[in-house]
C-alpha cells in the first residue's frame, strides 16, 4: 500500500541556496527549504516577504514538490539589488524593417515618374473609371512590363522601411505614479543617436514587480526621413 507518513516535527530545514545576476544588474537568490505537512501550507512565505538575511530582497516566486515522504520541498525567488541601490538605467537600440506601400517613398515621383510622364512602366488610372490615364488627379495602379520586356520593377507594391527603438529600463523600490506621456514628441534619455532629421515618439510603457523592485520600461519610436509631425504630436 502506498506510505502516508506525515511530517509531524515542527523543524523548517534549509536544503540549499543559490544566487544570480541578470544582464540588468538584477539579483535573484533562490532558497529551498523542507517544510512538514503539518506546517504546510500555513508556513509558506507570504507575496513578497523579505528574504530571511537580506531584508531588501523580496519573495517573487513559489515552487514547491514533494520531497521525501511526510515533506514538501519549497522553493523561494527573492528579487531585489543586494547591494541596496538600484542599477543605472539600461539602454537598447532596436532596429528592424517594415513594409510600406512603394508610393510612400520620397523618391517615388523619381521612380514611377508621373501620369502624364511615367517612368519605368507605371501605370496610373483614374479614380473613378479605373482606366489608364494622364490626368493629374490619377492615382498609381502598378509597374508592368513594357511593350512586353522583362521589367525589374513590374509587380513591386511596397518597399521596406527602417522601423528603430530606443529602450530604456530602469528600476524603482516604489511603484511608479507617473509615467512619459504616449504619443509625445521627445528626446529619449541615454543618448540615442543623433539621425537628424528623424526624432523620436514615445511609443510604449510598461511596468512590472520584480520582488523588491518595480521595472519600469519606455520605448521611443524613431520617426520617418521628415520627422514626426507637429501639427499632429506634441512635443515635450
Amino acid at each position: 500500500m502506498p506510505f502516508t507518513q506525515s511530517g509531524t516535527d515542527q523543524t523548517i530545514t534549509q536544503l540549499g541556496e543559490s544566487f544570480s545576476t541578470d544582464r540588468f544588474g538584477v539579483d535573484t537568490i533562490q532558497l529551498i527549504v523542507r517544510i512538514p505537512d503539518n506546517l504546510f501550507p500555513q508556513q509558506v512565505l507570504a507575496d513578497y516577504a523579505p528574504h530571511p538575511r537580506f531584508s531588501n530582497m523580496l519573495l517573487s516566486k513559489r515552487d514547491g514538490q514533494r520531497g521525501d515522504p511526510g515533506y514538501w520541498n519549497v522553493t523561494y525567488t527573492f528579487e531585489g539589488f543586494l547591494d541596496e541601490e538600484p542599477e543605472e538605467p539600461t539602454y537598447e537600440l532596436v532596429g528592424s524593417l517594415s513594409q510600406e506601400p512603394i508610393q510612400t517613398h520620397p523618391d517615388f515621383d523619381t521612380i514611377a515618374g508621373t501620369p502624364a510622364a511615367p517612368l519605368n512602366g507605371a501605370i496610373f488610372i483614374d479614380p473613378e473609371t479605373l482606366r489608364q490615364s494622364e490626368a493629374t488627379n490619377a492615382i498609381f495602379k502598378e509597374f508592368a512590363n513594357v511593350n512586353g520586356a522583362a521589367n525589374t520593377k513590374a509587380g513591386v507594391d511596397s518597399y521596406l522601411e527602417p522601423s528603430v527603438e530606443w529602450r530604456e529600463t530602469k528600476f524603482s523600490r516604489t511603484r511608479p505614479s507617473t509615467i512619459v506621456t504616449l504619443g509625445d514628441i521627445q528626446t529619449p534619455d541615454g543618448s540615442p543617436p543623433n539621425l537628424s532629421p528623424r526624432d523620436w515618439l514615445v511609443w510604449s510603457v510598461s511596468y512590472i514587480r520584480r520582488g523588491g523592485l518595480y521595472q519600469i520600461t519606455t520605448t521611443w519610436k524613431l520617426s520617418g526621413r521628415n520627422g514626426w509631425d507637429p501639427d499632429i504630436y506634441d512635443q515635450s
